[in-house]
């Protein structure tokens, strides 16, 4: 039984009140004096060079005060615009459908949006390349010119992985390339029983964040300095990120993370840079705010995966080999997760020999980014998928046969790092005992019993089945500070430098009272800019209470020390033994007549004359070892196999958190990536014509799941605990997103006899594999 006080206790988020009454205050609610409003114009083609752009009627209209083109602005080296950040502005010619032409900077928003139609850009068409697979050719035409000295700072945020990737040596729309290999391969599937190929499919998805892109900038030219206010999930790195591009000092950047609606991983940085550059151009503060559909079609979506799979089991359910292809569409500029998801592949599971291909393969779609656990749900859609297949063909339970091969501490990942502690085996037990996975193999039809026979679809009826998959994610790395103060009145504050979008400041607030032994309720958390607050990583890659949480406990120790060290002189104690924090009070151990208040110490190190020095306490680390989340999942579908559509009853959730400092949060972010995974399987894709346009620029086209869609989660809290993190924390952000789309995949075989190998699985797709169509 936990001896903890605070942490370990399920608690409500303490923003919470202010989120829901609306009090909350986002990039959009900014209003600054003669600030300038931005609406960019974006190209209606996939790839077509521009020959001209003629914005004099626009420049006329009455309230434009400015039109910007990539003329106007800074130049940078040819080797930076591999990188989507330096391009501020399509230069001569665009690679994506969506790509910023031009800006309008008006004095109100309106007045901006009416000038982009008036801004003529005359445009000669380049041939398009938009499958993945196809642009690989050797004969292929190129997307784009070559990209050299690809910037991964971003997606290490997310994922630290160090491999070497490997560029094409000629000209190409590979990017970069990544291969690992293990064992005999030839050999592995000569000792299997069974073994199965297939070609795996999965869609381009949005993050699906409440609050699009926003990004309000001032430059001062007299002191020199730039105040950017935006959502972002790493105001550290959008600073950085700045300061690199507009070679302005880091010192002169101030950074202020305001709330943020949502991120996902999506939300990094995307305009903070041209809205930067155009403030100082303009010397007035300029705001950008995305609709929805700006965000849809030229933000940073999840990539399409393409994924060759060859896998080899034998009778007794131990795997012998795996081999696979994997490609990414990057779309117009590098970014990708092909390391990452050569990793995760082959990594859950014990595969003797391996050899594995990762592509990252550039197109003329847009760009694309993070979204929880990147690249991770591709390839698990594959595996567990697969996985499934071969315990079904050899008449093996597919739960016991992941459990027989499930990787543990100290097993070697595909890239020959080893793991350290992790839980997938003790997730896959969870989810052995729950009774959606019980109640598998039961006689479910919804209607007429009307099952045919073994091995043929059943295509009358809806249908009932149950399906299970896991997956896993490494986690990022990343220092991290952290100070705790003594205020006046004896009260906590903790300040922090990392952007709160999941309930952390919560669970800092729980570590800092749980050092201290203090009611929560004497715990404030304040998350600063990059002025005021200590250095924070990206809030991103399942990290933040992994590496800011400790910093956090470690600076609260240190207020713990100086406080025990100031009583035991007041109090005539050993500070080392004697003593104990108790309620806001530092008492004698056995003698609570002997005691000295928070209040009273704050009097004595803050008041006048003092004469002790102010309580600050400071907490700085470095991660450098990972905390891997795992996950297992199952789920209940009903299938009409009449119309393909498809009803998710049940759903079971299991996951590793290392230690739950916040339960509540926790189960919360289980149930949010748990419901993200189900609409990749189901519903969610950008769906592009033949000439690369975005077809489903809005939410009444693109698909995502609501609440009718979604039954209650079931969530199990895993504790396996890790080596490094606060109380063995480790990372739940990422992980519950992963085996959405292959327990989906599982269930709906379990149902009607047929496999989908492309998700979403539409009807349309349930219905072409029933042979209805």
């Amino acid at each position: 039984m936990s001896t903890y006080r605070t942490v370990g206790k399920p608690i409500a988020r303490v923003e919470g009140v202010h989120k829901v009454t609306g009090r909350s205050v986002y990039t959009a609610d900014i209003q600054l004096p003669a600030m300038l409003h931005c609406k960019l114009l974006h190209s209606p083609h996939a790839h077509a060079r521009i020959k001209g752009i003629d914005t004099t009627k626009a420049r006329v209209l009455e309230g434009v005060e400015r039109v910007v083109t990539a003329a106007d602005l800074p130049k940078f080296e040819p080797r930076r615009m591999s990188n989507r950040a330096y391009n501020l502005l399509a230069d001569g010619e665009v690679i994506f459908h969506g790509q910023p032409v031009a800006a309008v900077l008006a004095r109100d928003a309106a007045t901006a949006e009416e000038a982009l139609e008036l801004i003529e850009v005359e445009y000669e068409e380049l041939p398009t390349v938009l499958d993945p697979i196809e642009a690989m050719r050797e004969d292929a035409p190129l997307a784009r010119r070559p990209v050299s000295e690809i910037d991964r700072a971003e997606a290490r945020g997310h994922a630290t992985v160090e491999v070497e990737e490997k560029a094409s040596e000629r000209p190409s729309n590979v990017a970069s390339q990544v291969k690992f290999t293990r064992g005999d391969i030839e050999q592995g599937f000569a000792e299997a029983d069974v073994v199965i190929e297939r070609t795996w499919r999965s869609a381009i998805v949005h993050q699906g964040y409440i609050e699009p892109h926003a990004t309000v900038a001032d430059y001062d030219a007299a002191s020199g300095e730039l105040t950017i206010w935006t959502g972002t999930q790493g105001q550290f790195f959008v600073r950085d990120q700045v300061s690199n591009i507009l070679r302005i000092p880091e010192t002169k950047i101030r950074v202020i993370g305001l709330e943020l609606g949502g991120g996902f991983g999506g939300k990094i940085s995307l305009n903070q840079p041209l809205v930067a550059v155009l403030a100082r151009m303009v010397g007035r503060p300029v705001k950008l705010v995305f609709t929805r559909s700006d965000d849809l079609t030229s933000a940073t979506p999840s990539p399409q995966c393409v994924v060759e799979l060859k896998t080899g089991m034998k009778k007794d359910g131990s795997l012998t080999a795996i081999k696979a292809k994997i490609v990414y569409d990057s779309g117009a500029f590098p970014g990708a997760p092909a390391a990452v998801g050569a990793i995760l592949i082959g990594g859950s599971y014990n595969f003797p020999n391996l050899e594995i291909e990762s592509y990252e393969v550039l197109t003329n779609k847009v760009s694309v980014g993070a979204y929880r656990a990147p690249g991770a749900h591709n390839v698990a859609f594959a595996i567990e998928s697969q996985l499934d297949m071969m315990a079904r063909e050899l008449e093996r339970d597919p739960l016991e046969v992941r459990l027989k091969n499930a990787v543990g501490k100290g097993d070697e990942m595909p890239s020959k790092a080893r793991y350290p502690s992790i839980g997938l085996k003790e997730c896959l037990e969870a989810i052995r005992d729950t009774e959606v996975w019980k109640s598998r193999g039961q006689q479910r039809e919804a209607s007429l019993p009307i099952r045919q026979a073994a091995g043929k679809p059943a295509t009358t009826g809806k249908l009932r089945g149950v399906g299970m998959a896991a997956g896993g994610w490494g986690g990022g790395l990343q220092p991290a500070s952290a100070h705790v103060e003594l205020n006046g009145d004896g009260t906590i504050t903790v300040v922090v430098g990392a952007n709160d979008i999941t309930g952390t400041n919560t669970s800092f607030a729980q570590i800092a009272a749980e050092e201290l032994n203090v009611p929560l309720e004497m715990v404030n958390v304040v998350t600063g800019d990059t002025r005021t607050a200590p250095f924070a990583g990206m809030t991103g890659g399942s990290k933040t209470v992994f590496t800011v949480g400790r910093a956090v406990k470690a600076a609260a120790e240190d207020v713990r020390q100086q406080l025990f060290a100031i009583a035991a002189e007041r109090l005539e104690a050993n500070p080392e033994d004697d003593l104990e924090s108790v309620d806001g009070e530092i008492r004698v151990k056995g003698s609570p007549d002997k005691s000295i208040s928070f209040r009273r110490l704050a009097g004595i190190t803050t008041g006048f004359g003092a004469p002790y020095a102010p309580v600050i306490g400071r907490g700085a680390i470095s991660a450098r070892q990972q905390a891997p989340g795992f996950t297992a999942q199952a789920a209940e579908v009903e299938v009409d196999p009449e119309t393909g559509e498809v009803t998710v009853l049940r759903w079971a959730t299991a996951q590793d958190a290392g230690f739950a400092i916040n339960p509540l949060s926790v189960a919360g972010q289980m149930q949010g990536g748990t419901t993200q995974g189900m609409g990749i399987a189901l519903w969610e894709e950008m769906v592009y014509d033949e000439h690369g346009r975005l077809l489903n620029p809005g939410l009444l086209d693109y698909r995502m799941p609501t609440a009718l869609d979604v039954p209650e989660i079931e969530t199990h809290i895993v504790e396996v605990p890790s080596e490094e993190g606060p109380y063995g924390a480790r990372g739940v952000g990422e992980p519950s997103i992963v085996p959405g789309p292959a327990v989906i995949s599982n269930a709906i075989e379990d149902a009607i006899g047929v496999r989908v190998t492309e998700v979403p699985i539409t009807p349309e797709r349930i219905l072409r594999a029933l042979g209805k169509i």
